[in-house]
């Protein structure tokens, strides 16, 4: 028996779930499942072209993680191609990314998440009550 799958990290699910052939009907259930993970996978290394190292990090696996569920990836969506079945993008293990949206300090490199922040708000830091602060927002790749 295997060991429990740790979550992968992902940005956002895919805007659409059904990736279908023009002779196939959608409700067919004839399909080749592709988990968001590795749908994941494929985005981050092949349509954003980062390298293994990178993707792997992003997903918050080990590189042969990663490499296992790339290679899974493209089994099935080759599996599907010659076939000619849909590919449905559904389940697994996972944690959607989120964005970080707040201030960091110059003084003593203290950073806080802030929901309400903005460029225009004025804020001390919370650490060292210091005025020089600067706006900070992180998007997930």
């Amino acid at each position: 028996m295997g060991r429990r799958t740790s979550k992968r990290y992902v940005k956002s699910p895919p805007n659409n779930f059904y990736f279908p052939s023009e002779t196939e009907d959608p409700l067919v259930e004839d399909f080749i499942g592709l988990t968001i993970a590795e749908f994941e996978a494929m985005r981050l290394k092949h349509y954003i072209s980062l390298n293994q190292k990178d993707s792997a990090e992003n997903m918050s696996v080990s590189q042969p993680t990663f490499s296992r569920i790339l290679d899974k990836a493209h089994q099935k969506v080759t599996q599907a191609l010659i076939e000619g079945k849909y590919i449905r993008v559904y389940g697994g293990n996972i944690n959607l990314k989120k964005g970080f949206k707040g201030y960091g300090c110059l003084n003593c490199d203290e950073e806080w998440e802030d929901e309400l922040a903005s460029k225009e708000r004025k804020v001390h830091c919370p650490k060292c009550k210091a005025k020089e602060v600067y706006y900070l927002v992180r998007e997930p790749l």
